[in-house]
């Protein structure tokens, strides 16, 4: 195991910015790397909650999934982010779904490991806590903009927030390499696919979107202006 590189990703994440090298290399002996493969699953509903995840490379996706058989895509998470904190009991479960978008590389912090540094780091503890409730804070914002938003307008909104945190530069307009179909986001915003379709149609006839496969290019001031019409 390559630790420099390992504790040089971990310094990378919000949680452990903050954190000495020498923390960072004790960190790391417990962290191993996991890999995944489009569409592998990496914890599912009610699993034990027994392990922080940092993203090193790729894309998960976090769902919830319901007894008729539908899912709700929560989010996405990429390079650099944190996911999996709800795991602070050890009788806590899972109340989400994680999985590999695209090729994944995973840093996987233990419950045991992580209780021993919020034991001995206080600022830590309190950093982890302000994570938990920024992620409630977006996924509340998020249910709000469910109901008062229409489909487009959700569309819309979603391609702007994933362009802003995932998109790259592009001659015209910011590309989203994201390998998100229809109905991924017709999960993400609460739609059916033809629904989703029918938006992604309006945004390209106002020049949101210049080009709607992928990999998607969309220009974020049209996207916002239709947002805040």
């Amino acid at each position: 195991m390559n630790y420099p590189s390992l504790v040089w990703h971990l310094k990378r994440t919000e949680l452990f910015a903050d954190l000495e090298l020498a923390e960072l290399e004790r960190v790391a002996v417990s962290t191993p790397y996991r890999s995944y493969q489009p569409g592998e699953v990496i914890f599912r509903m009610d699993d034990p909650a027994d392990a922080l995840y940092f993203v090193r490379s790729g894309l998960v996706k976090i769902s919830k999934l319901f007894p008729n058989g539908k899912e709700a895509i929560l989010g996405v998470v990429g390079q650099h982010d944190t996911f999996g904190e709800l795991l602070l009991e050890p009788e806590e479960r899972r109340p989400t779904q994680a999985e590999a978008v695209e090729p994944t590389v995973l840093i996987v912090l233990p419950r045991a490991e992580l209780q021993k540094l919020l034991a001995s780091k206080p600022d830590l503890a309190m950093k982890l806590i302000r994570l938990m409730a920024g992620r409630l804070f977006e996924t509340q914002a998020w249910s709000a903009e469910v109901s008062a938003y229409s489909a487009p307008e959700r569309v819309a909104s979603l391609l702007y927030r994933l362009g802003r945190e995932f998109g790259k530069p592009h001659p015209q307009g910011v590309e989203l390499g994201l390998k998100l179909n229809q109905e991924d986001i017709a999960r993400m915003v609460g739609a059916t696919r033809e629904t989703v379709s029918h938006s992604l149609s309006k945004l390209r006839s106002i020049g949101a979107i210049v080009r709607p496969r992928s990999p998607m290019i969309v220009r974020l001031d049209a996207l916002k202006r239709f947002v805040e019409r």
